[in-house]
């Protein structure tokens, strides 16, 4: 009878670790696309990854804007980061560079007015991304990201996909958010550690495009 006792936990022990080691092989359950059990997943925040000071390169599309932004982190102090932001407008070909501050919420900080339409532009674009995405978010497959609003709608955010996804410096291991009003499906790329957003595809209620950017240089 003792033993009895003694092999029933057991037998549940060896049963739940099996599950455990399944788990990320089931079809259907976040994380099986990835071999991955979610609460072990990475995560990803907006900023993480700043501390290493990259420089991010992007082509940026927002109406009748098309420039080059070359985004390079510089130090931190307490809730500031400093960043080197440099402006190529590929339509006049006007060449801006500044120094700026970005505070704790992603909001740039000291904008001369010679730069402020193009940070106005980042602002709905690249570091539109503050308003949508809160908090630390897992990096695993079916996630959900939270909930974001447009017009009426309030579409759920949710990690579709992990793949490699090709850019102009080469490949990188890529997590799709996406959601969807109607038949209309806007898109959103993060890459571990880097501090924004490496690609986006947003569209307009009408189904025109709003915006779209993509990193062109990560160094």
């Amino acid at each position: 009878m003792v033993r009895k006792i003694i092999f029933i936990p057991l037998g549940i022990m060896l049963g739940a670790a099996a599950i455990g080691l399944a788990f990320p092989f089931l079809n259907g359950v976040p994380g099986s696309e990835q071999n991955i059990i979610p609460r072990f997943a990475s995560q990803w925040h907006l900023g993480k990854g700043s501390e290493e000071k990259p420089m991010l390169q992007y082509l940026v599309n927002y109406q009748d804007y098309e420039f080059l932004a070359k985004i390079q982190f510089l130090e931190q102090t307490g809730d500031t980061q400093q960043v080197h932001l440099t402006i190529d407008d590929k339509k006049t070909g006007q060449h801006i560079e500044q120094q700026l501050e970005l505070g704790q919420a992603y909001v740039f900080i000291g904008v001369n007015e010679e730069i402020k339409p193009y940070v106005h532009v980042l602002d709905k674009t690249i570091f539109s991304v503050r308003d949508t995405i809160t908090g630390s978010k897992y990096l695993v497959v079916g996630a959900e990201w939270g909930t974001t609003f447009v017009g009426k709608f309030t579409p759920k955010l949710k990690l579709t996909e992990y793949s490699d996804t090709q850019f102009e410096f080469g490949t990188l291991k890529t997590f799709l958010i996406s959601y969807k009003v109607s038949e209309i499906e806007n898109k959103l790329w993060i890459a571990d550690n880097i501090p924004l957003p490496v690609k986006a595809q947003y569209y307009a209620i009408d189904g025109s495009l709003d915006h779209s950017y993509e990193l062109v240089v990560l160094g």
